[in-house]
């Protein structure tokens, strides 16, 4: 009779481990319903075919917003994923209850939690999931402020072209199965008050996680949709890394010191005014010589 409740106990004991690992699997499986998964490989990217698109390629949409929009994917994938470190691991931003965290994981804490808050029975407990959900609350406004603080350049640069994006995302959410998407909320949102429909919209973690995913997805879709700027952009790279092996020369040709001028200062100054007017076969020590002359002349003027 000992034996055969022993044997209950450890059977129930089983099946209470198993009902548990099964709702932390329904729980991160929701976070990655479709659509809701980064994309950053070329094979996953969604083509965009609207005529828009085609006018907007090479003009509109040109190396220095390729340059601009992968920056900001890469502070956008900080948020989702962690800071990248040396040994290419991720490292979340948050710290919540000793561990530092990133958007995607504290989605899935908070569906923990909130699950965990509608089944529990002791008031200890509640009281303790309380406490921890209104820790949560506060992280998510902080870190949605860090949001409406990194996208206040890139809302800034879209003025004036809010319908081309509107339609641009339309066509990304729908091929992404992505219909009721917040992005596509958020990008209809009058000029100006994209910050207020945020803070109003994102009420949880996992509100978060899916717009920071239809975003990172859509502004990956958009790039590679755009062949002729994204070759102006690589371009533009390379010629930027020729400039950059050649400057130890060009600085011994024009008697200047390596530690007399501030190099990378000097790049950004040739990328805005000449780089993209030399071809690459032009990226000699005779013509980036007098550039750097020149630049040193313009430094001095507004010293």
């Amino acid at each position: 009779m000992v034996k055969q409740i022993m044997k209950i106990k450890k059977i129930n004991i089983l099946f209470y481990i198993r009902e548990s690992e099964l709702k932390k699997t329904i729980l991160f499986l929701s976070l990655l319903m479709p659509g809701a998964i980064v994309n950053t490989t070329a094979d996953k990217r969604i083509t965009l075919e609207s005529s828009v698109i085609k006018v907007a390629d090479g003009t509109f949409i040109n190396a220095d917003r390729i340059e601009f929009i992968r920056k900001f994917c890469r502070t956008l994938l900080t948020f989702l994923l962690g800071d990248q470190l040396p040994n290419n691991q991720r490292k979340g931003k948050y710290l919540f209850y000793g561990k530092w965290h990133n958007i995607e994981t504290l989605a899935r804490v908070e569906q923990e939690l909130t699950m965990s808050h509608k089944q529990e029975k002791d008031p200890k407990k509640i009281s303790l999931i309380e406490d921890q959900l209104a820790t949560l609350g506060e992280l998510l406004t902080h870190a949605k402020a860090d949001f409406i603080v990194q996208s206040n350049e890139f809302i800034e640069s879209g003025r004036g072209a809010k319908n081309i994006t509107i339609i641009l995302i339309q066509e990304d959410c729908q091929k992404r199965n992505r219909p009721d998407s917040l992005l596509l909320e958020w990008a209809k949102t009058k000029e100006g008050q994209e910050a207020t429909m945020f803070e109003h919209q994102i009420l949880s973690f996992n509100h978060y996680y899916h717009f920071l995913t239809d975003l990172v997805n859509f502004l990956f879709d958009l790039v590679h949709s755009c062949p002729q700027a994204e070759t102006q952009f690589k371009e533009r790279v390379t010629k930027w890394s020729a400039v950059k092996t050649l400057l130890p020369t060009v600085l011994k040709k024009a008697h200047v010191k390596s530690d007399e001028i501030n190099e990378i200062e000097f790049l950004k100054y040739l990328k805005e005014r000449y780089l993209d007017s030399v071809t690459l076969d032009e990226i000699t020590p005779q013509v980036i010589t007098p550039l750097l002359k020149e630049y040193i002349k313009h430094t001095h003027a507004h010293a």
